[in-house]
């Protein structure tokens, strides 16, 4: 993530994750977008469409006064899944690769504590946070286990892997993270994917199908960047490019 607060949008598909007293348990979605902004009608974008998410959102608890101390990807994963910032949960970089930051042993995450308290965790896309004994997951599709364009980027694949946990026979009540990991950049790592994978899944020769996908194609030229266009994006010549894709 490199984008400053909001750094991610999230919705909360129902309320409340705790068992009160005679009170029906409930479910927790929590949809992470990588890098993800105010593109969404939700958000009252009116030159994007969204019509399944603004339809969620409107079930949902929607955050509008999110925000994270540090515009990295792993640290600020951190502070969502452990409600501590950066200096508190160790997790002060990256944590893939040579960066190999983790969060402090002791640690104690929310899919830790929802475990500890009978309730299913699952995770689908992008994880990126560390180490796995302050992360656990009942249900896991990540990039440590998969390619991370197949389950943060192929909607369908993450369509079949959220059905898959919903099916499965478990009477607990459970919390779902779903962490797309559009629309970060990747013309750094898959470069023939375009600057934002924006050609992964279109059906063009070697650049595979996404069959719950139908590209749209925004032209830079039609991109209105004065206003209240988002201040976190350079006025640099490439900005209507970039906000196109």
């Amino acid at each position: 993530m490199r984008l400053p607060v909001p750094a991610c949008w999230a919705l909360l598909l129902a309320l409340g994750i705790c068992r009160a007293h005679r009170a029906r348990p409930r479910n927790v979605l929590l949809i992470l977008a990588d890098d993800g902004g105010f593109e969404s009608g939700a958000y009252n974008n009116s030159a994007i469409a969204t019509p399944h998410l603004d339809a969620l959102a409107r079930r949902s608890l929607l955050f509008r006064n999110a925000f994270t101390s540090v515009s990295s990807c792993s640290p600020s994963r951190a502070s969502l899944l452990t409600g501590l910032p950066q200096h508190q949960n160790g997790m002060y970089g990256l944590h893939q690769d040579v960066h190999h930051f983790s969060s402090f042993d002791r640690v104690q995450s929310l899919p830790l504590l929802l475990g500890r308290a009978g309730i299913r965790t699952g995770i689908i896309g992008k994880k990126h946070v560390g180490p796995e004994t302050v992360y656990p997951f009942d249900f896991a599709y990540t990039e440590e286990n998969g390619s991370v364009l197949q389950v943060g980027r192929n909607i369908t694949r993450i369509k079949l892997l959220v059905q898959k946990f919903l099916q499965t026979q478990d009477d607990r009540p459970f919390f779902l993270y779903v962490a797309f990991h559009d629309p970060h950049r990747c013309g750094h790592s898959q470069p023939q994917y375009g600057a934002f994978c924006e050609k992964f899944g279109n059906g063009e020769s070697g650049m595979g199908r996404i069959p719950d996908w139908t590209p749209q194609i925004y032209n830079p030229q039609d991109v209105q960047v004065g206003g209240p266009a988002p201040h976190h994006v350079p006025k640099m010549p490439t900005r209507p490019a970039s906000l196109a894709l």
